[in-house]
């Protein structure tokens, strides 16, 4: 039976209930945040739930390190090559779109429950009303000497697969047999000593494989379950070494108690730990830094604070299991709701016995349930594969599809953000044609100019350089959108070549409570506070409304000596076109939006997006480009146009060259599209196109708007090679991208798009 907080005593924290008043509902937005830290299994199936039934007034925000969270049950099918990457792991961006929460790519480092706000690897922060830790818990290295530098961990799952695969190519070109050592006899030591004697052999590669244990083999499982698996690594010959606590780890040895033990390859499989910063928080937790929580899976020491999975110690011990953290999300999804209504909270009931399949490397396995029989074979392995599957599937094509936003007032699609957002270059000529501005005689380029900013003579030798950018938000996070949104608007000054001297911000937070709309303001500004502050440019001002979504902008302030000046106009044929940062931002973004995109290739864009144009422009300083501009809205192909048109020539553009985004070839073959890519397809009209087709899915990557988007410069031949060693030495994966020609006959200028092979 479930008791009420008034009838416990308030020394047993361990059965304490919290029941506080329900949170007062608006239809001005949400009202509180819940804070989600970690995408482990408990997690991952809150917000599944939560996709089909939000809870009204909160704001749901998950921070995750990773933009893929590994289902445990398949890692060892994953090692072996059974399953990929993208089947194994769930895409928590994409899970978070379906559940109307917001993702925030980031680490935590710390938590502070008096002020009630996690610390976050960037030096940032995120304030929470309430807060579930699901952080999951990673081998001990520091509790054998030595193992932390020579051992690899196999969590977190995203480093340990990368490094695998960079051994599996290095054995394949060595000679002789390595020897690979397995430290931890449980199940996951087990099942990866397994799992990579099957992938050595589908690679036609041998090793000597070690697998350590401090005890017997499997502790805890039935001596059926022990024999079976011994038989099964005797048949892969990987050699057993019961009974040997591992004491010191040196170069290449293992020091065991009455020997020592080579290896080439050191995985760590024993000692689960949870993260140092939660033993630091204050809050209670067990010898091995795992918070302490009641019934209710609520810390002890705060009732707003929640944990679940390996990083929850529960008043009965549990093992350290999947099973427990998947059980534990209806607990969770029912308390979490129960908290923000006030109401009665549900009690944790851990089932005493539970289905346990172990792989036996080869597509086949071992299961059991407690002390009872056993079973195995390849039809036990065909039985945890369905089991696996099915609970993957539910991240995938079975997540609920969530109502468009308004969806009772309108019909019409879903329009991006960032520069997607923009208005077509032909709407904005025609209505910019007829207007009639006071010139003065101090502005040296303004609307009739088309460059990146506008140059006003200042008293003085230099000039003002000002530019001014702004959109809607296109990612959850504040903090990185700030970031961009900074990069975006410095780009422009780099494109002319102007030193960033200040910026003004505009601002519009979403219709919430004061207090989440300050939350968001304060990480917005520290986000593009850090790259206002790399580029030497002082923010000075400006000003904040609130909106239906989230967005920002910069008026920025440069300055440059007139002859330093770059501008659209100075390309001369023969210049070589090199194109800085990789093309593919808009359908990335849509594709986001449209809950079609994978969680590598958003953290590819937002990479793209994150590099500073500063570094290119330096690089190519001191070579003159005769043209430069940066590739944001109208998409590479209308601005190539653009410095055709100032400096009177045409351009041949090499579609094999281009560079891409990882996914966007696939997105545009799917019909992804930004919704301001059929204003910037009208530049195609005036294109040549030999041995290039119409549906060539190049040119919709040609005319994608780009947010943050790299430099298009058109740099003299003989400078070409000398400037493409700086741009790398600065760090800038540049391209040559094509060349500018002479103007052909016709009174506009032309673009000439050809692949490079014949």
């Amino acid at each position: 039976m479930q008791r009420n907080a008034d009838d416990i005593d308030t020394d047993d924290k361990a059965l304490r209930v919290h029941r506080p008043a329900p949170v007062p509902m608006t239809s001005g937005g949400a009202e509180h945040d819940l804070l989600l830290a970690g995408g482990g299994h408990s997690h991952a199936l809150l917000l599944r739930r939560l996709a089909m039934k939000p809870i009204p007034g909160l704001r749901v925000t998950l921070v995750s390190p990773e933009s893929l969270s590994a289902y445990s049950g398949m890692l060892p099918g994953l090692i072996a090559g059974h399953y990929s990457l993208t089947q194994t792991h769930i895409d928590l961006p994409r899970l978070c779109q379906a559940s109307g929460a917001r993702f925030v790519r980031a680490r935590v480092t710390g938590v502070d429950p008096r002020r009630r706000f996690v610390h976050l690897h960037d030096g940032g922060t995120l304030d929470y009303d309430w807060l579930s830790l699901d952080v999951g818990a990673t081998p001990d290295l520091e509790r054998v000497p030595g193992a932390a530098t020579e051992a690899v961990a196999v969590k977190p799952v995203s480093a340990f697969h990368q490094r695998w695969h960079a051994l599996l190519e290095k054995l394949s070109r060595q000679p002789g047999e390595p020897a690979l050592a397995v430290v931890g006899g449980g199940a996951g030591g087990t099942e990866m000593a397994l799992a990579v004697r099957q992938a050595l052999r589908r690679r036609g590669l041998n090793a000597r494989i070690d697998l350590i244990t401090a005890g017997e083999l499997l502790p805890g499982y039935p001596p059926a379950v022990r024999r079976r698996i011994g038989r099964r690594l005797e048949d892969a010959a990987i050699q057993l070494h019961p009974h040997s606590p591992v004491r010191r780890v040196e170069a290449h040895t293992l020091k065991l108690p009455d020997r020592g033990l080579t290896f080439d390859f050191l995985l760590w499989c024993t000692g689960a730990r949870a993260p140092a910063w939660l033993a630091d928080s204050g809050l209670s937790c067990d010898e091995q830094g795992f918070v302490r929580v009641n019934e209710t899976l609520q810390s002890i020491d705060d009732l707003r604070v929640f944990a679940s999975g390996d990083c929850a110690a529960f008043p009965t011990p549990l093992p350290k299991a999947g099973v427990y953290a998947v059980r534990q999300a209806d607990t969770l999804a029912a308390n979490l709701r129960a908290v923000v209504g006030g109401q009665p909270l549900r009690r944790f009931k851990p089932q005493r016995r539970y289905l346990s399949l172990l792989s036996g490397g080869n597509r086949d396995a071992v299961g059991s349930r407690g002390p009872g029989p056993t079973v195995s074979g390849t039809w036990v392995w065909r039985w945890k594969d369905r089991i696996d599957r099915a609970f993957m599937a539910k991240f995938d094509q079975r997540l609920p599809a969530m109502p468009m936003a308004n969806d009772n007032l309108t019909t019409q699609p879903m329009h991006c953000a960032g520069c997607g957002a923009k208005v077509g270059a032909t709407a904005l000529q025609e209505a910019l044609a007829e207007l009639r501005p006071v010139a003065r005689d101090n502005s040296d380029a303004g609307l009739g100019e088309a460059d990146d900013a506008a140059v006003i003579r200042w008293p003085g030798e230099r000039r003002l350089v000002q530019s001014l950018d702004y959109f809607p938000a296109f990612i959850d996070d504040p903090y990185l959108f700030g970031r961009i949104a900074a990069l975006h608007s410095l780009s422009d000054l780099y494109a002319m070549n102007a030193d960033p001297h200040s910026a003004l911000a505009n601002v519009c937070l979403a219709h919430n409570h004061p207090r989440l709309q300050g939350r968001d303001l304060k990480r917005l500004m520290a986000g593009a506070v850090r790259e206002l502050n790399q580029a030497n440019c002082s923010l000075v001002g400006g000003h904040t409304i609130e909106g239906p979504q989230l967005a920002a902008g910069f008026t920025v302030n440069g300055s440059a000596l007139p002859e330093q000046l770059w501008h659209k106009s100075g390309a001369r044929p023969g210049d070589r076109l090199i194109v800085t940062k990789a093309l593919g931002t808009g359908v990335q973004l849509a594709a986001a939006m449209q809950g079609l995109t994978r969680g590598p290739w958003l953290d590819a864009a937002l990479e793209n997006m994150l590099a500073s144009n500063g570094n290119a422009r330096d690089a190519l300083r001191r070579f003159h480009p005769g043209a430069c501009t940066d590739i944001t809205g109208f998409g590479l192909l209308g601005h190539l146009l653009e410095i055709c048109e100032q400096s009177g020539c045409d351009a041949r553009l090499d579609l094999d060259t281009l560079p891409l985004l990882p996914g966007t070839l696939e997105l545009i073959e799917r019909g992804v599209g930004s919704t301001l890519k059929p204003a910037n397809d009208q530049v195609l009209a005036r294109c040549q196109r030999p041995r290039v087709a119409d549906h060539d899915p190049r040119l919709a990557a040609a005319t994608d708007p780009q947010t943050s988007g790299g430099l298009l410069f058109c740099l003299a031949e003989e400078h070409l090679s000398e400037a493409l060693a700086a741009l790398r030495q600065a760090g800038v994966p540049a391209c040559v991208a094509g060349a500018i020609t002479v103007k052909n006959h016709k009174a506009f200028s032309t673009l000439t798009l050809v692949p490079t092979a014949p």
